[in-house]
């Protein structure tokens, strides 16, 4: 009967105790500021979305053929130059409409329904002209009816997403990102190993998830607020992106061209190794895209505020924070490889690193960009983008021939670093125009980040041949992140609540 009460009574506190502490969570909780709230659910929908679609590349890289991975490769790459000209870069300019506009809803509204006309007019064109648009690209007519059909429905998942950011509405878009995220992955799986496991079959198992998704909400947002057509919402909108699309188009170059030019000069096998190796160097994206649903909109505020001593130094923080993140990527990219891919695409390995530090350039380049895009430089933004995009291009069409996929690599990585230096040059002078020559960044420390993380990058590429030293520094490396791992996250919590 004693031990019957004696455990009674543990329990029982034991019970008061997890209600103590849940009340305590409640109220930290509740008392901290929407933004905050906001920007730590943003970052997990980043990281759930992209996570997500890292996670299942190993599931398809098994289960389809390096040509049918090659494929679907080159398809996502025409996706993204194609969405740019079908769309005209629109959402793009939600960010100054909202600024410019109270009634942000009918902004939403209005730039659906834009969208919706021009991507409609696309459709009927992909739909007409299937076969012949098919041998252009080099897909099959399938995959061009998935580009155009998803056009038309990504879009207001896009701008419904950014109205969702803008005012700190995380709940819903958490939901729509894990339905999105899970729905598409999920139901390609399944397509893969129990329809056919081909490139059309992976692409059309995830645009009828987006399609799904992308009526629901046009229904939402019109019948909401009925506002199909504003003139000047569109009129701005037109205004705003088609002098930016150059700029828009020349990034796709710099990131995804490549891919399609393998695919003339070397195969769609070529392209198989190339992406993956492009997909691990692009892992430090669900860090980046994660911060940036934050810092993007907290660079706008500050450089409106005139707070420039904060952004210098929340622009390092989260500079260095990305640079570490790249080299831990960096040093373990032999056995990242081996995840995603397996033996079969081993020899991608060699080009990661240069990958990776093409990824931190143009992380980096965004910074300068984002201060022209506020001050609306457009031909500013546009000049130094289209002139390395052009380098970029005859470089890939001399090197690649010559040398194989692996050129492609450092073309891009020497683009995107002479890309930096171009946008650093026209940040000045937007700096002395606008700001009486104050600078918004500290460039010493950009540079000196830079420095370090392009050493540890060649460094790394010489580790990756003296296999026993490399374990041994990635061993040393997880015993002092461990010792330091309180130092590190609360130094990252206070980065996050700063925006």
């Amino acid at each position: 009967m004693k031990c019957f009460l004696i455990f009674c009574m543990k329990r029982r506190m034991s019970k008061m105790k997890s209600n103590y502490l849940k009340e305590m969570y409640r109220d930290k909780l509740g008392s901290t500021s929407a933004p905050v709230k906001a920007a730590f659910w943003f970052t997990l929908c980043n990281f759930i979305q992209r996570g997500i679609s890292m996670i299942s590349t190993p599931i398809f890289t098994r289960q389809l053929s390096t040509y049918e991975y090659g494929v679907f490769s080159t398809y996502s790459s025409w996706e993204i130059l194609l969405a740019m000209i079908v769309t005209l870069s629109i959402p793009k300019a939600m960010m100054n409409l909202y600024i410019k506009y109270e009634d942000r809803e009918s902004v939403l509204s209005s730039i659906c329904g834009l969208e919706l006309v021009l991507t409609g007019i696309w459709l009927i064109v992909g739909i007409m002209f299937g076969k012949q648009i098919g041998v252009l690209l080099g897909l099959s007519p399938a995959l061009v009816c998935c580009l155009f059909l998803n056009f038309m429905f990504s879009v207001p998942v896009q701008c419904w997403s950014f109205h969702k950011r803008y005012d700190y509405d995380y709940k819903p878009l958490v939901a729509v990102t894990l339905f999105l995220a899970i729905g598409s992955v999920l139901f390609s799986v399944l397509a893969v190993f129990f329809v056919r496991p081909t490139a059309e079959m992976r692409a059309i198992a995830s645009v009828v998830v987006t399609i799904v998704l992308g009526m629901f909400l046009y229904c939402s947002i019109f019948r909401h607020k009925k506002k199909f057509y504003e003139k000047k919402v569109w009129k701005f909108a037109i205004g705003f992106s088609v002098p930016l699309l150059p700029h828009y188009l020349s990034e796709f170059i710099l990131q995804s061209s490549d891919k399609i030019m393998i695919n003339y000069f070397c195969g769609a096998s070529d392209v198989a190794l190339y992406s993956v190796a492009y997909a691990v160097g692009s892992v430090i994206t669900l860090v980046t895209s994660a911060i940036d649903s934050s810092f993007a909109p907290y660079q706008y505020q500050k450089i409106k505020s005139g707070e420039y001593g904060l952004l210098k130094k929340r622009a390092n923080e989260v500079l260095s924070l990305v640079g570490i993140m790249l080299a831990l990527i960096m040093i373990s990219s032999r056995e990242i490889v081996l995840f995603f891919g397996g033996v079969k695409y081993i020899n991608s390995v060699e080009v990661i690193i240069p990958i990776c530090l093409g990824v931190f350039f143009n992380y980096i380049f965004q910074f300068f960009a984002r201060v022209q895009e506020y001050y609306e430089q457009k031909l500013k933004v546009v000049i130094p983008s289209v002139l390395c995009a052009v380098l970029n291009l005859i470089l890939n069409y001399i090197c690649i021939r010559k040398y194989g996929y692996q050129a492609a690599a450092y073309t891009t990585l020497l683009c995107y670093a002479l890309f930096c230096i171009v946008h650093y040059i026209f940040y000045k002078n937007v700096c002395r125009r606008y700001l009486n020559n104050k600078n918004i960044y500290d460039i010493k420390t950009i540079i000196f980040i830079s420095i370090i993380v392009s050493i540890c990058g060649f460094f790394i590429m010489i580790l990756n041949n003296i296999l026993w030293l490399k374990y041994l520094i990635m061993f040393i490396t997880m015993i002092m992140l461990i010792i330091k791992r309180k130092w590190i996250l609360t130094k990252i919590i206070k980065t996050i609540r700063k925006a």
